[in-house]
């Protein structure tokens, strides 16, 4: 019985056959990526990836030599990344948070305070989480972390519990050159896959969260 494809994941798969036009020996290069004639990984937020140097079809390893298709979110954060390299992108090592890039007249959809308050019921356990997923404790907060979303690519979180008649907060911070890396929009893409795997992590349903779409 032919399976029933819905819109992301149709969409999905376009993407993953437009990889196939891309100059792959450029790709490899302009982000340092291992390869063989069958494959291209990449490792995103301390997890493998592949992807079918045939096919573009992309997976995620999940246990041992398991591997899953990726979901719409995860794929179109790598695939954005990757494939069009920049031959002058360079960290300045000033971390930012999106405030800053919204001045510049950039503007994203906010998808940080439901999660701050869900993740501020148990912050042990959100730092340990944290901790889990490759996290390195990161700045003045109720609960930092440092992940690297690539290996040359990192992104902060700073979560504040709140107290009586102030909300929990929970901001995204990355280098100051984000520009040279990736297109405004596509950092949202990355914070939703970030707050998919916390949330996921942490044992709640993954109904906040925008446009999360899996196989």
């Amino acid at each position: 019985m032919k399976p029933t494809w819905n819109n992301y994941k149709i969409a999905f798969h376009q993407v993953e056959e437009r990889f196939l036009t891309y100059d792959q020996e450029t790709i490899i290069r302009g982000s340092d990526l291992q390869a063989d004639e069958n494959y291209i990984y990449v490792t995103y937020f301390n997890s493998p990836y592949r992807i079918n140097r045939k096919t573009g079809y992309m997976e995620r390893n999940i246990a041992n030599d398991q591997w899953r298709h990726c979901s719409f979110n995860e794929g179109m954060g790598i695939f954005d990344v990757i494939c069009e390299p920049t031959p002058y992108r360079s960290l300045c090592g000033e971390m930012v948070d999106t405030s800053y890039f919204a001045k510049m007249g950039y503007s994203g959809h906010d998808i940080s305070q439901p999660f701050a308050e869900r993740f501020s019921t148990d912050l042990e356990k959100f730092k340990q989480v944290c901790l889990d997923l490759g996290g390195v404790p990161y700045g003045k907060s109720d609960a930092g972390f440092l992940f690297q979303a690539f290996d040359f690519l990192p992104i902060a979180l700073q979560l504040w519990e709140g107290e009586e008649g102030i909300p929990p907060a929970l901001r995204f911070l990355w280098d100051k050159n984000l520009h040279d890396f990736i297109r405004f929009e596509t950092s949202y893409i990355i914070i939703n896959h970030l707050m998919v795997e916390l949330n996921t992590a942490m044992g709640f349903e993954n109904d906040l969260a925008i446009a999360v779409h899996s196989e």
